[in-house]
């Protein structure tokens, strides 16, 4: 079967997560792929594009799987769980190395993908706030702009501190403690009822 375009990204996006975007040539690239550096530079106009593309599938492939992941479920706090739940997920799982060049060697590919990111999360934070609010399960007073804001701030700085190991991030005991510490702060009293009945259950199937 013919390759793709995408087929290779995928195969791609393997190499730099593996050993980092500077170390890797479009010559490593043309070997890895079995293809000629002719046919590479007919999908690919140069390396920099090719990073482009990388990161373009990878956050496509990841926002389909945040919104899918919390469609459809019944209340505000059960979609924020699984929100929590991905984004830890998705922080034990990035390769330092594949940051650190994207952000020293493309700065412009990193701050053009981080807006698109923080936006996305801004997006969602703050509908769910909006939802949480409209259901009364979270407190009528609070401000969405800057809670949405605070939150994404949290997440950015969990991204670059070496505080927690992706051992501590996956544990259960982190889970919970990050997301208690944020939803008992803009739940209502009604809201904290329903935490307190099911938080055990969320976190046990987490």
């Amino acid at each position: 079967m013919e390759e793709t375009a995408k087929d290779y990204i995928v195969r791609v996006n393997t190499l730099f997560k593996k050993y980092g975007i500077k170390s890797v040539t479009m010559d490593d690239v043309s070997r890895e792929l079995g293809i000629s550096k002719k046919t590479l530079y007919a999908f690919f106009k140069d390396k920099s594009d090719l990073v482009e593309q990388v990161l373009k599938l990878e956050f496509e492939e990841k926002s389909c799987s945040i919104k899918e992941s919390m469609s459809n479920k019944p209340n505000a706090l059960e979609e924020l769980f699984e929100y929590y739940k991905l984004q830890i997920r998705m922080l034990s799982s990035q390769k330092l190395n594949f940051i650190y060049d994207l952000k020293k060697y493309y700065p412009s590919l990193f701050e053009k993908f981080n807006i698109y990111k923080k936006e996305l999360m801004f997006n969602m934070v703050k509908d769910n706030l909006k939802r949480g609010k409209d259901e009364g399960l979270y407190r009528k007073d609070l401000n969405e702009d800057i809670i949405t804001r605070l939150h994404i701030a949290r997440i950015e700085s969990l991204r670059t501190s070496e505080l927690f190991s992706n051992e501590e991030l996956l544990s259960p005991i982190f889970f919970a403690e990050a997301f208690k510490y944020h939803v008992y702060a803009i739940a209502s009293n009604k809201g904290r009822q329903i935490i307190d009945k099911n938080i055990d259950k969320l976190i046990e199937n987490a």
